[in-house]
């Protein structure tokens, strides 16, 4: 039987060739592991793809499947695919890798395509040296060797039938300025063709200084790069600039620079240096050859072709050129260069502690675009793979919804206002709503870092509209999150380390702290309880969209960016082990938005509303049970359905507006419990508590701004939050029967008035309000979910026996003094001058 699943769309009014990756949902129990599945086409045109298999469900069967392949399309033509079980026909799979003296050699027809394991990037065709990574010091490039490497492998992709290409995974630390630099090389090399598709990712792991809890540019700890480029040992054939124009040999040189954006706010102050000033060398890109300026331009996708002997070669390209300037391409007589991170003809590039930057290069036998894959929504609706997704949403929410891409005040139209281009900041949103204090003043340049989850807001668009538009933002998004806003690094404190940067400091500019909330330049006592300082922390983590992204693209960096999340959260409420941690977590007991540790209860807020589905998306990702049975201890000790509800204090919602974000929580912990038909004691504890909440929501909850007078910013933002009753109303109906009229009813009447008040404002553009709407107007989907379980009209509470002593009593029996010494340098870098680094 064939199930439609995805399709490919070729937007151009010409043939092109394009490599494309997709995620692919199954239903629970449809296919096995052993299953021979093969992906056909609508078309007579063969199509090589891979399939693997990355994720299972709790039966064993097949969950999630990776395709990866090569196909060409005719103009404009848009190709269907549908997976099939294949006749199990017997197959013998011969090594395509042989391992020799350090090196991967691939053997492809009778070519040879050999990486060496010492050097990052490094490869040659047929004994023939053809690319390594170089680093530009001011005068030439130099070659990056591994002082180490953590990680040389390989694996084989496969169709039912055939090898389709291998996965080279290569990860090491190099040294620039003797500061170590981490570079990790994932390529896919096609079997058929000989294509390399490489994503490289360079890292500082060094821990930021951040004085006074600020983390501006200039931080000691920075590499700076002139640049970080691909280099060939060969010159140019041919260097295309645009679809339409290019330079042939012979030439002595050429150099294309692109130096800015080339859009009209290119100057803007979002690309400040250390120095608070913007220092761009020229409006978008120039093209000089033999040392004479033959053409500029605003933006370009240059691409070389690069000659191996008489009968191979290459068309070398990096993705995103002009959006991660500075970009350059250079080629001589003796080598070419193409830029990953900085251009020898800008200024230096500060990759700050903590920072990264993945690219994606390109050596291809002929032009390889990216295709639009877009998949089948009814199909992912069937696979229940993805739960929450907005099927069957209200149509009056996504059409307000649509405005994030399309219109004048779409994500695409906010980037080019405050020109969020550049490597550090394409695919940031615009965190337009904080200019509320100043709305006349242009390029008020602030980040939002994902707050409420547009990544995953995103992807559910894409998903249910089919709108490839969204794709694209979700994969920009993805990349920059995963890159800028998590902090990668080991080397700082526990509740620093790993985590998720908070978005610019509210109502003030970025300034020198670019993604990383505070400044030295910025204001002070900007409103209540302003900061003005600190790092990330757990009211800001955000990993729904991380997972989604990894599944649907099989994109490693999501992935890793995850897994660091959930340490960090893991770490920040409950310690690291070591007994300064403890004596710092003891001190803070009692602190709003930290759990207790004195008496094992932790707040009733978003941030462990946060921490809840961060350990959620790990045991979906990894399956460790581990992770649910904490999520049972965290809601256990965090709300009771014997709670006395006057002590929760909800009629001051400034403090207490959050606790919707927590319950949401809960009501997937309950899906997973009734998928997994786990009916204990921890999901009876979930439901009753859930459904006490939400009887108390059914007689006191209103629209928060129907009382604005108790609010310090009486905003749409607050209509945006109200969104989260619906979604708790929608899900609760379930379990209370007996009430299900009544919720209906008055889940209809928040509706109605939700509805009118965003729909007649101008604030529902902003990008925080649409944010959230895009996160919480799924609750059609929380409807759809409950498969209730008997719960006990006896159940009673246990009573909880926490004893801070066994807290304490841990921690001794873990002691390590190296950990101890390593947080107290952490915790004290002066301490490092006798103690030594982390």
């Amino acid at each position: 039987m064939l199930f439609n699943v995805f399709r490919l769309e070729n937007p151009t009014p010409k043939l092109q060739r394009g490599f494309f990756t997709i995620g692919i949902p199954c239903p629970i129990g449809l296919f096995s592991v052993t299953d021979p599945l093969s992906i056909t086409s609508d078309s007579s045109t063969p199509t090589t793809i891979s399939l693997d298999n990355t994720h299972l469900w709790h039966d064993g069967s097949v969950k999630w499947l990776l395709a990866k392949g090569v196909a060409t399309l005719n103009a404009n033509e848009t190709r269907s695919f549908a997976i099939h079980k294949a006749e199990n026909e017997p197959c013998i799979f011969t090594n395509p890798v042989k391992a020799v003296n350090n090196t991967f050699e691939i053997v492809m027809g009778g070519d040879t395509l050999a990486f060496n394991g010492s050097k990052p990037f490094s490869f040659q065709v047929n004994d023939k040296c053809l690319a390594s990574l170089a680093q530009f010091d001011g005068q030439q490039f130099e070659n990056l060797i591994f002082e180490n490497v953590e990680t040389f492998s390989f694996d084989v992709l496969r169709n039912f039938k055939k090898n389709v290409a291998v996965h080279i995974h290569h990860k090491g630390t190099v040294k620039i300025d003797d500061k170590p630099l981490h570079i990790e090389q994932q390529s896919t090399i096609l079997l058929d063709t000989g294509d390399i598709i490489s994503d490289i990712t360079v890292t500082n792991p060094a821990a930021s200084l951040h004085p006074n809890g600020q983390w501006d540019l200039g931080d000691p700890n920075a590499i700076h790069i002139h640049e970080l480029s691909l280099l060939l040992n060969q010159h140019a054939d041919i260097v295309e600039i645009s679809d339409d124009q290019q330079v042939q040999t012979p030439f002595d040189s050429i150099d294309i620079h692109q130096a800015s954006s080339g859009k009209p706010n290119w100057q803007s102050r979002v690309h400040v240096g250390a120095n608070d000033t913007v220092s761009l060398a020229h409006k978008g890109y120039v093209v000089n050859v033999n040392g004479k300026r033959v053409h500029s331009g605003d933006q370009c996708q240059p691409a070389v072709k690069i000659n191996i002997g008489a009968k191979h070669h290459y068309y070398v390209e990096a993705d995103d050129f002009w959006q991660h300037f500075p970009s350059s391409i250079s080629s001589s007589k003796r080598q070419t260069s193409l830029s990953l991170l900085g251009a020898k003809s800008s200024d230096e590039q500060e990759l700050q502690p903590g920072e990264q930057l993945t690219r994606r290069v390109t050596l291809s036998t002929d032009r390889l675009t990216t295709f639009n894959a877009t998949l089948n929504p009814k199909w992912v609706k069937e696979s229940n793979a993805l739960p929450f997704t907005p099927f069957n949403a209200n149509k009056e929410f996504q059409a307000l919804i649509q405005q994030g891409i399309q219109g004048k005040h779409s994500f695409f139209a906010k980037r080019d206002e405050i020109d969020e281009y550049g490597w550090r900041h394409f695919g940031e949103l615009y965190a337009d709503h904080e200019k509320a204090l100043a709305p006349d003043e242009p390029f008020f340049v602030s980040h939002y870092n994902n707050q409420y989850d547009p990544l995953c807001g995103m992807l559910n668009q894409w998903i249910v509209t089919g709108d490839f538009r969204w794709k694209t933002l979700a994969d920009d998004l993805a990349k920059h999150v995963a890159n800028i806003d998590v902090y990668h690094t080991t080397r700082d404190k526990p509740e620093y380390s790993g985590g998720l940067f908070w978005h610019t400091d509210h109502y003030v500019k970025a300034h020198t702290a670019t993604h990383r909330t505070y400044s030295k330049h910025q204001p002070s006592d900007v409103y209540d309880d302003h900061a003005g300082g600190g790092g990330p922390g757990g009211q800001h983590c955000y990993t729904n969209g991380l997972l989604h992204h990894y599944f649907l693209t099989g994109s490693s960096a999501s992935k890793q960016a995850l897994l660091s999340i959930c340490n960090w959260i893991e770490n920040y409420y409950e310690g690291d082990g070591t007994i300064v941690n403890a004596l710092l977590l003891l001190k803070n007991a009692g602190i709003d938005g930290v759990k207790n540790v004195k008496t094992g209860q932790y707040p009733l807020d978003r941030g462990t509303g946060n921490y809840l589905q961060a350990l959620m998306d790990r045991y979906t990702l990894l399956n460790t049970p581990e992770d649910l049975q904490k999520c049972a201890h965290i809601i256990e000790n965090t709300v009771s359905p014997d709670d006395d509800m006057s002590l929760r204090h909800f009629e001051n919602v400034e403090l207490t507006w959050f606790y919707t974000v927590f319950f949401q929580a809960v009501c997937r912990f309950i899906h997973i419990k009734e998928l997994l038909q786990e009916n204990d004691y921890a999901y009876q504890h979930a439901v009753k508590s859930l459904t006490h909440y939400v009887i108390w929501m059914l007689n006191n909850e209103y629209i928060y701004l129907e009382k604005p007078d108790i609010l310090e910013f009486p905003n749409e933002t607050w209509t945006g939050q109200d969104i989260r009753k619906l979604c708790l109303f929608a899900f609760a109906k379930a379990y209370l029967p007996e009430l299900a009229n009544v919720i209906e009813q008055k889940k209809n009447s928040m509706q109605t008035t939700i509805i009118s008040r965003l729909a007649s404002s101008e604030e529902s553009k902003t990008t925080r309000v649409l944010c959230l709407m895009m996160q919480n107007t799924n609750f059609a989907a929380y409807e759809a979910m409950p498969k209730p379980m008997p719960v006990s009209s006896n159940f009673s509470l246990k009573k909880q026996r926490y004893r801070m002593a066994t807290f304490l009593l841990t921690t001794l029996n873990n002691l390590s003094i190296q950990k101890e010494r390593s947080q107290l340098v952490k915790r004290f870098p002066q301490l490092q001058k006798w103690l030594g680094k982390p």
